[in-house]
């Protein structure tokens, strides 16, 4: 994993100016790669590189790196997990240099062309490719080539001016190479309605977000953007899980530096866990979070599976003091607003600290396999709930519970009923998702932004019309609420945190359960496969295979929590203090939040909200 920038001139050769732009993109981007960096220049492009070591340490592995001729160059941040197959189909006509999966991008683009190449990757990545050959030829290919992997697990942001392609891995690498702009009221409107800033928004306003499973490509036509990848759905419930999940895990422990296992007291990490300990002939590394709060401390759950498993294990506690100290480095790593991710940096700062510099988390078992709640109101299983019973409610029945629920909301019951305010005017499966996942109910996002009701409603239009499923409207589509759910909770949310704030500590995260396959695998089982009475995420566990992976999911779910709220609320005045120094929001707005946050009337997260908008800093003037 690495930190890669890089600059496309469609008007002519790059110039001294733009080498300097991505000098000072990478060196934003250091902790993304602290083991070396390289650049180099042909032609219209810039390409650059920060390093992060973890396949073939040598020399022989820097990057950019080139075909035999070095006219073909590539830039790359991830793992490619399929890397020694794809090696031996191709070495036979290709010369390797080297023993790093980046080498197999080079040749591989050279063998199969663009869209070869990405039906054959399996991994996480992004990677941007220069072709010389193509530039000096009178064809259609293109002479600059990047894309994502499927889901969108390693970022890739861009700038496109008349003249030039500016693309990084992070934001804040975009503003610092001159390329950054005003920020975007409507991208931060999405954050405050969904948690995160909606893709293909970033929260500036001409630096955008590449999208999941997509390519971008310049030619002598122009700059075009294509999808190459998207989640299908059908009902085979015969799919294996086991054996995709052994393979998975073996892959995914693949390096050259030492590798861990991020363990809590769930179903996930704890699966993961043992495979890796099976997989391995000495004990697996695994680290989990301790505090002193024993009501959220998963700590004695993980020391068992750690003793199930024969692991050698490793706790780190992590204290309210502790938490108040490392809150600035926490805002200064952030790339874009985030109502998460504080738990992701603390478990990778801990990773740190024992040595590690790859680390396996169980992220994705959850989206994946059903694992939260509200999937057994949406499938109807026969422990759903009272929200199970309001979706299946007649419709006219819906729309009154809707209306007594949002007045309740507005007169004092809570932001949580106030959400039901999304119903009106949407379509029905986006309203529960947003009932759901939704972050600020609309009417106080309207007050935080000063925005009106029409406006904010135009924002959302944009963030969802882009992922709409074809179907009918007005009952529950469990699959398309889990298209949502894939794409602006999982994407947007959980993937961008996971990536930034793994590598402020120099740490990659590799996530086996979002493996390709196993994704393949999991959406084409039918919904209510997923299900079973007094077991959480039963075609997961039955996959992992171990009794004590058996008991923990027939257990009442917890989730990795910090105590976050009560953490705030020891500090409620500096943290309201900082919130209040923003230029992004309405201070009387940010006022009421921190007023009923106290009050418990509003989710600590919300607050917390406010801090981190006031963190950002302002973006300098567009070169």
């Amino acid at each position: 994993m690495c930190g890669i920038a890089g600059i496309v001139r469609f008007d002519g050769d790059a110039a001294a100016c733009d080498r300097e732009a991505v000098v000072r993109m990478l060196a934003t981007q250091r902790r993304r790669g602290p083991d070396g960096d390289g650049i180099c220049s042909d032609g219209p492009v810039v390409l650059g590189h920060r390093r992060l070591s973890i396949i073939d340490l040598s020399s022989a592995a820097r990057q950019p790196m080139s075909n035999e001729t070095g006219e073909v160059r590539v830039t790359f941040n991830g793992e490619i997990y399929n890397y020694r197959e794809l090696r031996e189909s191709l070495k036979s006509r290709h010369c390797f240099q080297s023993t790093s999966d980046t080498e197999i991008l080079v040749h591989g683009y050279e063998e199969w062309g663009p869209e070869g190449l990405l039906r054959r990757l399996r991994g996480m990545f992004s990677f941007a490719v220069y072709d010389a050959r193509a530039r000096a030829g009178e064809g259609s290919e293109p002479f600059f080539f990047a894309a994502r992997d499927r889901l969108g697990i390693k970022p890739l942001y861009y700038v496109l001016q008349p003249a030039l392609l500016a693309f990084a891995s992070e934001v804040k690498a975009l503003t610092h190479g001159g390329l950054s702009s005003e920020a975007d009221v409507s991208a931060i409107a999405g954050f405050l309605c969904l948690g995160s800033v909606p893709f293909p928004r970033t929260w500036l306003k001409d630096v955008h977000c590449l999208p999941p499973g997509h390519s971008i490509a310049a030619t002598r036509r122009g700059i075009e953007i294509r999808k190459y990848w998207e989640l299908s759905y059908d009902n085979d419930s015969q799919q294996q899980i086991g054996p995709l999940l052994e393979d998975s895990v073996a892959r995914h422990l693949v390096a050259d530096v030492p590798v861990g296992v991020f363990l809590s007291g769930g179903v996930d990490s704890a699966g993961i866990a043992f495979l890796a300990a099976r997989n391995r002939t000495a004990p697996v590394r695994t680290l989990t979070i301790a505090f002193d709060e024993q009501e959220f401390s998963e700590a004695a759950e993980a020391r068992r599976f750690a003793e199930a498993f024969g692991t050698d294990h490793h706790e780190i506690r992590v204290t309210g003091k502790e938490f108040e100290e490392e809150i600035p480095r926490f805002l200064e790593a952030m790339d874009q607003p985030t109502a998460d991710g504080v738990n992701t940096y603390f478990v990778s700062r801990a990773a740190s600290q024992i040595g590690l510099k790859v680390v396996l988390s169980g992220l994705g078992g959850d989206e994946i396999f059903f694992g939260y709640r509200h999937y057994r109101d949406l499938v109807g299983a026969g422990d759903a709930g009272l929200f199970g019973d309001y979706l299946r409610a007649p419709d006219l029945i819906r729309r009154m519970i809707g209306l007594g629920a949002s007045f309740y909301g507005r007169n004092g019951g809570g932001e949580k009923w106030e959400r039901f305010d999304y119903l009106a005017g949407r379509p029905f499966n986006e309203s529960l998702y947003l009932m759901v996942r939704g972050f600020f109910p609309p009417a106080r996002v309207s007050r935080l932004l000063g925005i009106s009701p029409t406006e904010l409603t135009r924002s959302l239009e944009e963030s969802f019309s882009l992922l709409r499923m074809p179907g009918s409207n007005g009952h529950v589509d469990v699959n398309q609420f889990h298209f949502l759910e894939m794409k602006r909770y999982l994407h947007d949310q959980l993937l961008r945190d996971s990536d930034v704030f793994s590598m402020a500590h120099s740490i990659e995260l590799r996530v086996p359960l979002l493996d390709d396959l196993l994704v393949e695998a999991g959406c084409h089982i039918a919904p209510a496969d997923k299900m079973a009475s007094g077991v959480n995420k039963p075609r997961l566990v039955d996959g992992f295979g171990h009794p004590a992976i058996h008991e923990a999911a027939a257990r009442p779910k917890r989730g990795f929590v910090f105590p976050f709220a009560r953490w705030l609320a020891g500090n409620s005045d500096q943290f309201e203090e900082t919130a209040l120094a923003g230029h992004q929001l309405d201070r009387d707005a940010v006022r009421h939040c921190w007023k009923d946050f106290r009050a418990g009337r509003l989710h600590w997260s919300r607050a917390w909200s406010t801090v981190v908008l006031a963190s950002l800093a302002r973006p300098t003037a567009s070169a």
